[in-house]
């Protein structure tokens, strides 16, 4: 008996992985972005910027996009100086707020096609994030990070997706988060945008089956850039240990496997031992073969293992309420 359930499971296994792999499109994959016009938005610093860079060692022409023109101008420069042909690559910056209004992008991005070329590749790196207690949060922030992470990346994708699908052939990267796979404290307003995003991502992704047009979801854990300096100043002391437990990253190894991760075809591009276990749990498109059979047969224990994480992280928050009750009766004393 227990020799018969055995071959029935192994050849449900292989019919499984058989029909995936007929079912599932092809992935198209590039070696090379040689006279190909790639566009980073926030690409003056940390993960956009470091995808840029990779991008031209690759051989793209590229564009950041980004508000300051300072540090966009400097950015360039250290651009260039990583460029495959310095001699033949375009290097250059728009500048841009892409919580504009999508007219004022449309035309943006239209001028920068006229000037370099269709965008083959866009990179949405730009975002910011403010930390808090939700209730405790400025309602301009809340809608700020709304407006920069959800619409910031949602207007240019809009904008590329048609000419991408008439050409048959282009990516696109959103930037998300670990904090768009599962509730932190204070992340509220933030997870809430980056949840967002995946949720676009993933539904584009479908949109985009049958098509060469490939879109990458890429969720970094902390990672080491200005706008991650900026945010420690307004996290609380229990986010800092939730989120600081899966380390500190470098932005130029994010930013350089999000290029790679693209350009091979990954629909989901994850960096920390946590985000691919997340990935695994959460994940709504199908990637490929080998993780559906790794959900099917691994699901039960990987859940029992992100819960054990939870309760840890649900530990932490009890004891930071337990410390400012303490503060708050020795106040009133």
């Amino acid at each position: 008996m227990f020799h018969y359930i055995v071959s029935i499971t192994i050849i449900l296994i292989f019919l499984m992985a058989l029909i995936l792999y007929v079912s599932l499109d092809k992935k198209v994959v590039y070696k090379t972005l040689q006279n190909k016009h790639v566009v980073v938005t926030g690409g003056s610093s940390g993960i956009g910027k470091a995808a840029a860079i990779e991008a031209a060692k690759l051989g793209a022409n590229v564009t950041i996009i980004g508000r300051d023109i300072a540090k966009l101008k400097i950015a360039v420069s250290e651009i260039i100086e990583h460029c495959m042909d310095k001699s033949e690559q375009k290097i250059q910056y728009a500048a841009l707020d892409v919580t504009s209004k999508y007219e004022t992008i449309s035309q943006c991005l239209s001028k920068l096609e006229s000037d370099v070329g269709p965008i083959f590749m866009l990179v949405n790196c730009a975002g910011t994030c403010v930390c808090g207690q939700f209730e405790n949060m400025k309602e301009q922030d809340i809608k700020m990070m709304i407006d920069l992470n959800y619409f910031g990346t949602a207007y240019p994708t809009r904008y590329v997706l048609k000419p991408m699908k008439e050409r048959d052939e282009g990516l696109i990267v959103f930037v998300s988060s670990e904090a768009a796979f599962i509730g932190i404290y204070g992340y509220s307003a933030y997870s809430a945008a980056k949840w967002a995003l995946r949720g676009l991502a993933e539904s584009l992704i479908m949109e985009l089956v049958g098509t060469n047009v490939r879109l990458t979801l890429a969720f970094p854990p902390d990672t080491d850039t200005p706008g991650f300096e900026k945010e420690e100043l307004t996290k609380p002391e229990e986010t800092k240990l939730i989120s600081g437990s899966g380390g500190l990253h470098s932005a130029d190894v994010i930013g350089k496997k999000i290029i790679q991760d693209a350009m091979i075809g990954r629909t989901y591009s994850v960096f920390s031992f946590s985000g691919k276990l997340l990935s695994i749990l959460n994940c709504g498109s199908i990637e490929s073969t080998s993780q559906v059979l790794i959900q099917v047969f691994s699901m039960g224990l990987l859940r029992a293992i992100i819960v054990s994480i939870m309760l840890s992280f649900h530990k932490i928050v009890k004891n930071g309420l337990k410390k400012r009750k303490q503060l708050e009766k020795q106040k009133a004393h």
